[in-house]
C-alpha cells in the first residue's frame, strides 16, 4: 500500500476505452493512472487532484484535445503540468500545431510500450527538475530582495541620521501612518506594509546635497528645486521592491496635494495613490511637531487647526478628518519612537546584515556618474561610454575602438536558460575589465555586445595581444564554471584617425569588421582596413538579424515624449511628414522660449535649471509618439503628430502649466509659438 502511494499520478484522457485500458496496462507498474473519457471529465478530475503528467487524445468528440489543452493552460493551477498529445496524425504540420499549443511532446498511435514509457519517464524527470529549479530560484529571489531591502533600510536610516534637523523622521512617519491605517480598519498585514512605506518614503534624499539637508535656515528657491527632486529619485530606487506593496508610490507621490498643487507631477484627488495620501499626512504632522532652528514645534491645537484648514486642499478630506479625530484623542508618538533605529527596523523584517552591493550601486547611480553603470555586468553603459570616448577624441587622443561579440549567444540562452546567459555576460565583462587600463573606456552596448576604446594605442601587434588576453581570460572564466567552449569571442577593430574621427564613425567601421568575422567563420578578430572594405556575399536574413539586434540593444525604454539631439530632429521631422502623408494628417510644431521677467539675460545656471524643468514638463505632458529637442539654450522644439491646431494649443498650454508647477525658481517666463504643417494626401 505504501508503494502505491509513492507512485506518480498520470492522467490519461481518451474517448476510446481500448486506448485507455492499453495505456493503463503499460503504465500501471510504475505510475498511478487515472482515466477520463472526455475533455470535460478531465477538467473535472483536475479540480480534485494534480497529476504530474497528462496524456491527451487530440481527436475527441464535443471537446477535442485543442480546446481541452487551451482550458488547461488558462488555469494557473494546471498550466505548468506537462501534456503529451496522443494522435494518429504524425504529419510535420500537425506536430508544429501541437507544440504551438504548448504540448511538451506527442506520441503516435498505435502505442509502442517502450516509446511511451521512455518519453513519460523523461518528461516527468524534467518536470521535477523544473519545479525544483523554480523553487530554488524563488527562494534565491526572496533572499536577494531581503538583502536589497536591508541595504535600502540602511540608506534610509543613514539619511535620517545625517539630517540633523529631522533625525528619526522616517520612523515617526512610519508610526503615525500605521496608526492611521488601524483607524481605517486595515488588516495587520496592511498596517505593517504602510509602516515600511513610511520608513522608506524619504530615501530619495540620498540625491540631495548634505549642505541643503542640514541648512540651518530657510531654503532659497534654488535649494528648494534640489529638495523637490527627492521623490522622483526615491521612486526610481524602490521601483523593483515587491516585498512592500506600493513602496515606490509612497516615495514618489508623498508630496502631491489633493488640490493638484503639489509636486513632482501635480496629481490631484484620487489620482494620488492612497498610501501616498496617508504618508503625506504623517509627513506633515511630523514636520509641524518637530523643532526647527527657525521655529519651535507647533502645539496640538494649532496642528489640528492646520489639518482642518487644509482638508480638501493639501490633504485628502476623509483622511484629514480621521487624523484630526486621532489628535482629539491625544494621539502622540512616545519618546522611545524617536530613538528607534536600525536593529528595530531589521527585526521587523527578520533580516540580517548582508551584501552592501546595492548600497554601492545606489550611491554610484545618484552620485557624480548618475545612471552610468550597466545593471547586469557592473561596467559602464553605452550612454557613459559614448560620452567618454567623444571627450577623448575632442582632446585629440588617438586610439582603437574594439567591438566584442559572443558567437551564437542565442543558443546559450535557448539551451541553458537566461540565468546561464547572464552569468556568461558577467564572465565576459570580467575578462574585458581585466584587460583594460584606467585610461581606456569599457562599456556594454546591449545584449552580448561590448566596446573597448584603447586610448592612444594604435599598434596592431599590441592590439592583437590585448584581444588574445581577453580570449584567454574569458576561456579561463568559462572553465571555472565547467563550461569550456560554450561560446567564443568575435571582434572588430577600427583605428583613429584612419577609420574615423568620431565615435559613430569608429563604431560603424568596427561593426563592419565584426560583420566580416561573423560571416567568415566567427571566433576571430579583424581590423576594418583592407579586405574588410569589400563586402562579403550578402545573406539578407543574417544581416537583418544583426541590424535588429544592434537596434534593439539601443532602443529607448523611457516614457512620454521622445527626446533627441537637435542634429537628429530635422531627419525625424522629415520622416514623420512622410509617415502621415498618405492619411492627410497634420503635424503641429511648437517652439517654446524661456525669458526673464526683468528683461535681463538669464545666467547660465538659471537657464539650465529652467530648460531641464521644461524638458521634464514636456516628457510628462506629451505622448510617446511626439518628438522634442533642445533648439538652443533658451528654446525647445516639439512636434505633435496627428493633432489639429486647437488640440495643439491645449497641449502646449498643458506643458506651460506643468512647467510652472514644477519650476520653483522665480523671474523666468515661458512662451510659445505654434504652426501647423499640413501634409497633403
Amino acid at each position: 500500500m505504501a508503494e502505491q502511494l509513492e507512485k506518480i499520478d498520470v492522467l490519461v484522457v481518451d474517448d476510446s476505452p481500448m486506448n485507455r485500458k492499453f495505456a493503463e496496462r503499460i503504465l500501471k507498474d510504475e505510475y498511478h493512472v487515472v482515466s477520463a473519457d472526455s475533455g470535460k471529465q478531465a477538467l473535472e478530475l483536475l479540480e480534485e487532484y494534480e497529476p504530474k503528467l497528462i496524456l491527451l487524445d487530440f481527436r475527441m468528440p464535443e471537446m477535442d484535445g485543442a480546446e481541452t489543452m487551451e482550458r488547461i493552460r488558462e488555469n494557473p493551477d494546471w498550466a505548468k503540468i506537462p501534456v503529451i498529445i496522443l494522435t494518429a496524425d504524425s504529419a510535420p504540420e500537425t506536430e508544429k500545431e501541437f507544440f504551438e499549443m504548448g504540448a511538451a511532446d506527442f506520441i503516435a498511435k498505435p502505442f509502442v510500450p517502450m516509446t511511451v514509457k521512455s518519453r513519460i519517464s523523461r518528461l516527468i524527470e524534467l518536470y521535477g527538475l523544473r519545479l525544483e529549479l523554480e523553487d530554488k530560484l524563488e527562494e534565491k529571489s526572496k533572499l536577494l530582495e531581503k538583502l536589497s531591502l536591508n541595504s535600502i533600510l540602511t540608506i534610509a536610516n543613514t539619511i535620517d541620521a545625517k539630517d540633523a534637523y529631522t533625525s528619526g523622521h522616517s520612523v515617526r512617519v512610519a508610526k503615525c501612518s500605521e496608526e492611521i491605517a488601524r483607524r481605517l480598519g486595515w488588516s495587520e498585514e496592511e498596517v505593517r506594509n504602510i509602516y515600511h512605506i513610511g520608513l522608506l518614503h524619504d530615501i530619495g534624499k540620498i540625491g540631495v546635497p548634505d549642505s541643503i539637508l542640514n541648512k540651518p535656515s530657510r531654503l532659497t528657491d534654488e535649494e528648494f528645486v534640489q529638495i523637490k527632486k527627492h521623490p522622483v529619485i526615491g521612486g526610481e530606487i524602490l521601483k523593483n521592491i515587491r516585498m512592500i506593496h506600493g513602496v515606490s508610490d509612497g516615495a514618489l507621490y508623498h508630496h502631491e496635494r489633493y488640490d493638484g498643487k503639489g509636486y513632482p507631477f501635480g496629481l490631484a484627488g484620487e489620482n494620488i495613490p492612497y498610501c501616498a495620501r496617508i504618508i503625506a499626512i504623517a509627513d506633515a504632522y511630523d514636520a509641524m511637531t518637530s523643532n526647527r532652528i527657525y521655529r519651535a514645534k507647533l502645539p496640538n491645537e494649532r496642528v489640528m487647526a492646520e489639518f482642518e484648514r487644509c482638508s480638501g486642499t493639501q490633504f485628502d478630506p476623509h483622511l484629514a478628518h480621521v487624523f484630526v479625530g486621532m489628535l482629539k484623542e491625544d494621539f502622540y508618538l512616545p519618546p522611545e519612537t524617536r530613538r528607534e533605529g536600525d536593529n528595530a527596523v531589521n527585526e521587523r523584517w527578520n533580516i540580517t546584515d548582508g551584501d552592501n552591493s546595492l548600497v554601492d550601486r545606489i550611491l554610484a547611480e545618484y552620485g557624480t556618474e548618475k545612471n552610468a553603470l550597466d545593471s547586469l555586468t557592473g561596467i559602464h553603459n553605452r550612454g557613459y561610454g559614448e560620452k567618454a570616448i567623444e571627450g577623448l577624441l575632442a582632446e585629440a587622443h588617438k586610439g582603437a575602438l574594439l567591438i566584442v561579440d559572443l558567437d551564437d549567444f542565442k543558443n546559450v540562452n535557448d539551451t541553458y536558460g537566461h540565468l546561464m546567459g547572464d552569468k556568461v555576460l558577467k564572465l565576459l565583462a570580467a575578462a574585458l575589465a581585466s584587460n583594460v587600463e584606467d585610461k581606456d573606456v569599457l562599456f556594454r552596448v546591449g545584449g552580448d555586445e561590448f566596446v573597448v576604446f584603447y586610448t592612444d594605442e594604435g599598434k596592431r601587434e599590441a592590439l592583437l595581444e590585448k584581444v588574445q588576453g581577453i580570449r584567454d581570460a574569458f576561456a579561463a572564466n568559462l572553465k571555472g564554471i565547467e563550461m569550456e567552449n560554450l561560446t567564443h569571442i568575435s571582434a572588430g577593430i577600427a583605428l583613429c584617425p584612419f577609420d574615423g574621427r568620431s565615435f559613430s564613425a569608429l563604431y560603424s567601421s568596427a561593426d563592419k569588421a565584426l560583420y566580416y568575422v561573423k560571416e567568415n567563420g566567427k571566433n576571430s578578430c579583424r581590423f576594418f582596413r583592407g579586405d574588410v572594405r569589400k563586402a562579403p556575399e550578402q545573406r539578407p536574413g543574417t544581416d537583418l538579424d544583426h541590424i535588429r539586434r544592434v537596434l534593439e540593444g539601443n532602443m529607448d525604454e523611457g516614457r512620454g515624449l521622445f527626446r533627441v539631439p537637435y542634429e537628429e530632429f530635422p531627419n525625424l521631422y522629415s520622416y514623420l511628414s512622410r509617415c502621415v502623408k498618405r492619411k492627410g494628417q497634420m503635424v503641429q510644431t511648437i517652439l517654446y522660449t524661456l525669458g526673464s521677467e526683468s528683461q535681463d539675460n538669464l545666467d547660465n545656471s538659471a537657464c539650465e535649471e529652467a530648460m531641464s524643468t521644461l524638458e521634464i514638463a514636456a516628457a510628462y505632458s506629451l505622448r510617446m509618439v511626439d518628438v522634442g529637442s533642445r533648439y538652443s539654450s533658451l528654446q525647445y522644439i516639439v512636434t505633435l503628430v496627428d493633432t489639429n491646431l486647437e488640440n495643439g494649443r491645449m497641449v502646449a498650454d498643458r506643458v506651460v502649466n506643468q512647467f510652472y508647477k514644477i519650476y520653483a525658481g522665480s523671474g523666468v517666463t515661458l512662451s510659445y509659438d505654434i504652426q501647423t504643417m499640413v501634409v497633403n494626401a
